[in-house]
């Protein structure tokens, strides 16, 4: 197994707010410093203690570009409340949730690859 490297930050803007999700932005490195590019969603999971008892998800995510627009290895995550599938739930503006993210994949030759990261988001909308 080799080590990925994950850190992240708020990706929450007070001059853009997307509706009922919260907004990470993640980097994800191979231990010499070279951009792991060309994941999906499926290779990121969370895990928080809000989880427990509402339900979080991934809900949307890309990965962003150098300006010369190569894969920069960087991602931005959209978060929700999952408690069901029929009602969107609002994060309460202002308040702190903390997350673990975790990233994982197997390579061309089935190695597998595997870091994770804990970050604290603070809500700045609905």
């Amino acid at each position: 197994m080799s080590r990925l490297i994950v850190q992240a930050v708020s990706g929450e803007s007070k001059f853009v707010d997307v509706a009922f999700q919260l907004a990470l932005f993640v980097s994800v490195t191979t231990e010499t410093g070279a951009a792991v590019s060309g994941l999906a969603l499926d290779n990121f999971r969370l895990c928080a203690p809000a989880g427990s008892l509402f339900g979080i998800a991934i809900s949307s995510g890309a990965e962003a570009t150098w300006t010369n627009g190569d894969n920069a290895g960087c991602y931005s995550l959209n978060v929700t409340i999952s408690r069901d599938q029929k009602n969107k739930h609002e994060w309460i503006e202002g308040e702190y949730y903390p997350f673990g993210i975790q990233v994982q994949f197997n390579d061309e030759h089935n190695n597998p690859h595997m870091g994770q990261t804990v970050v604290r988001v603070q809500s700045l909308g609905k």
